[in-house]
C-alpha cells in the first residue's frame, strides 16, 4: 500500500472515530440536560463529570491526530515552534488588562435594533488601547491575533470593535483563572525560556540551584515570591484557579475515602494558601486540616473572614517541607503538587523529612501524594 493510501486510510478511520465520539458526547450533553456549547460569551461551561472528561479526552486525542495527519509534519511543527508569538499576544493582553477593559455582555438586555445592539457590545480598539496605556496599532494587532484562537471577536459590522467570546469572558469573570494565566505568561514563561541556558550551565546535574527558574531570576522560586509580595499574592490566587481545572477537587474527593479518618487531623504539607484544605474541609465536616508552608505571606492569603464558616477546622503553620516534620499526632500527611516542583534528590529529602513523624504517629497513618505525572507513550 502506498504512503498516500495509508495516510488516507488513517484519516478516514480517524474521521469515523471522531464522528462516533462526537455523537456519544452530544448524547451525553442531551441526556444530562446540559445546554449546547458555543463560542459566545454566554456559552455554558463544559460539564464537570467523569463521563464527559473521558469522552473529551478520547475526542481530543483523535482530533489532534487527525489535524496532525491533515497538516503534515512541516505545518504541524511550524505551528508548534511559532506558538510563542501567540503567547506573546496573550501576555500583552493580560499585562495591559484587556480582559477587564472589554465589558461583559448584558445578557438580559433586549434591543429593538440589531445594529444598535452591536454598537453597544464590547469596546472599541481606541477604548481598550486608552485603558491599557498602549498604542492603537499594537492593541488592534494583539486583539486580532487572539481572535484567531477565539479569544475575543470582532463585533459584527464593526471592524474596530471587539467583544467577548466564551474564552475571553472566562478570563474576565474568573479572576483566579486570570491570575493562573497571568502567572504563567509572566513569571513562568521567562523561566521556561531559560531551560536551555540551565541545561548548558549544568548538563549532567539537575538541582534547585541549576533549575530554569533559578537560572532566569538568579534566586529560587521561593525567594522570588518572598521578595515580591504582589506577585506572591497572584501566585496564591493562581494556585486556587489551577485547582479548579480538570475536576481536580472532585477527583481528589472521589478517589480517596476521606471520611475514613473520622474526626482526624490532616497535615497539608507545602499547602500554600490552603485553598485545597479549605475546599476539603467544607466537603468533609468532621476533618481538621493544618496547612504548612515555608512562606508566611502565602499562609496569610486565606483571611479569617473567608474561612469563618469552618469554625477553626483549618489552621496554618509555617514549616519547610525540607525540615523534619514536627507534628507527630496526625491522622494523615498530604503532599499535593509539591514533588513535581523539585528534582529527584530534593523529592527524596521531602519524603525523608516525613519519615520520623510517620514512625511516631499511630500505625497505618498514610502519606497521601497527589501530583502531576506525564503518561508514558
Amino acid at each position: 500500500m502506498s504512503s498516500r493510501s495509508s495516510k488516507s486510510a488513517a484519516i478516514g478511520s480517524l474521521a469515523s472515530h471522531i464522528s462516533e465520539l462526537s455523537s456519544e458526547l452530544s448524547d451525553h450533553l442531551r441526556n444530562s440536560g446540559h445546554p449546547d456549547l458555543t463560542f459566545t460569551a454566554d456559552s455554558p461551561t463544559v460539564p464537570d463529570t467523569a463521563e464527559y472528561e473521558a469522552l473529551r479526552g478520547l475526542l481530543n486525542d483523535a482530533a489532534m491526530d487527525l489535524l496532525h495527519l491533515l497538516n503534515g509534519s512541516k505545518s504541524t511543527l511550524r505551528s508548534f515552534f511559532l506558538s510563542h508569538y501567540d503567547l506573546a499576544a496573550l501576555q500583552v493582553a493580560l499585562a495591559r488588562g484587556f480582559f477587564n477593559h472589554v465589558p461583559l455582555p448584558d445578557l438580559g438586555r433586549i434591543s429593538e435594533s440589531r445594529d444598535a445592539a452591536n454598537e453597544l457590545r464590547g469596546a472599541s480598539v481606541e477604548e481598550i488601547a486608552e485603558k491599557g496605556g498602549i498604542s492603537f496599532d499594537r492593541t488592534a494587532r494583539v486583539l486580532k491575533m487572539l481572535a484567531t484562537h477565539r479569544i475575543f471577536e470582532k463585533v459584527p459590522g464593526h471592524s474596530n470593535r471587539f467583544q467577548h467570546t466564551a474564552a475571553s469572558a472566562l478570563m474576565a469573570r474568573d479572576q483566579s483563572f486570570q491570575a493562573t494565566a497571568d502567572m504563567q505568561m509572566d513569571d513562568m514563561l521567562r523561566a521556561a525560556s531559560a531551560t536551555i541556558a540551565a541545561v548548558e550551565r549544568s548538563p549532567g546535574l539537575s538541582t534547585q540551584e541549576t533549575s530554569p527558574f533559578t537560572t532566569a531570576y538568579e534566586i529560587s522560586m521561593y525567594e522570588y515570591y518572598e521578595q515580591r509580595p504582589i506577585k506572591a499574592a497572584r501566585f496564591a490566587q493562581a494556585m486556587s484557579g489551577w485547582s479548579q481545572l480538570d475536576r481536580q477537587i472532585l477527583e481528589l474527593c472521589e478517589t480517596y475515602p476521606w471520611n475514613s479518618f473520622k474526626n482526624g487531623k490532616v497535615m497539608d504539607v507545602g499547602g500554600g494558601s490552603g485553598h485545597i484544605s479549605i475546599e476539603l474541609a467544607r466537603l468533609f465536616k468532621s476533618l481538621r486540616f493544618v496547612v504548612q508552608d515555608i512562606s508566611p505571606f502565602m499562609l496569610s492569603q486565606s483571611q479569617d473572614e473567608a474561612i469563618r464558616d469552618l469554625n477553626g477546622r483549618v489552621t496554618f503553620q509555617q514549616h519547610s517541607y525540607f525540615d523534619i516534620q514536627p507534628v507527630t499526632d496526625a491522622d494523615a500527611f498530604f503532599l499535593r503538587q509539591c514533588l513535581h516542583n523539585n528534582n529527584d534528590a530534593d523529592c527524596i529529602k521531602i519524603i525523608q523529612a516525613l519519615v520520623p513523624a510517620l514512625g511516631k504517629c499511630k500505625r497505618h497513618t498514610p502519606l497521601l501524594i497527589n501530583d502531576v505525572i506525564m503518561p508514558e507513550y
